[in-house]
């Protein structure tokens, strides 16, 4: 996902998180971070029309990476979803 927005912005972003290649949704916690930074603290993701993803809206220019955390028993992976621009 490459996806540029103006600072100004207030947008649903859906993200697509997959494990093993299978889509999931539930279970699911978003954390978005500059780029270069790691994922600390992780929110339920933002729901619009049975999709999952985050809001971009209040961020200064940059690029940010969205994380994902699905909490699997006994496993809980971390995936990289990919990034978007504020301009």
């Amino acid at each position: 996902m490459t996806n540029y927005y103006p600072r100004e912005t207030v947008e649903f972003l859906a993200v697509t998180v997959t494990v093993d290649g299978a889509p999931v949704t539930d279970n699911v916690e978003f954390c978005v971070t500059p780029v270069g930074e790691r994922p600390e603290l992780w929110d339920a993701p933002t729901v619009l029309d049975n999709r999952i993803g985050v809001m971009v809206q209040n961020q200064e220019p940059g690029n940010y990476r969205v994380w994902a955390r699905v909490t699997d028993n006994p496993e809980i992976p971390v995936v990289d979803c990919g990034y978007y621009t504020v301009a």
